[in-house]
């Protein structure tokens, strides 16, 4: 019987949609430091341990980007939402 060997994931995820002080973002680590980036005006801020209790971190970018992309192929929220099966009793 052949054993096969464990395998480790082969990526980390790299970046998160995150809140911090009420302002959507971005989260992420490219080298020592965490940053966030804010969408709207393209800011960029070291995140330290005193803005922990004002940081909302939510879902990997990556996952959430391959849904939306799915959800697209299949012709939008509307058409998702009003294709599925109705079942009245």
């Amino acid at each position: 019987m052949a054993t096969v060997a464990a395998s480790t994931p082969s990526r980390k995820p790299t970046a998160f949609y995150a809140t911090l002080h009420g302002l959507a973002g971005i989260l992420t680590k490219p080298a020592d430091a965490v940053l966030f980036l804010e969408h709207e005006s393209g800011a960029v801020v070291t995140v330290t341990q005193a803005d922990a209790p004002a940081l909302v971190v939510l879902g990997e970018v990556a996952s959430s980007t391959e849904q939306y992309i799915a959800d697209m192929a299949r012709g939008g929220y509307v058409a998702i939402a009003c294709s599925r099966a109705q079942e009245v009793a």
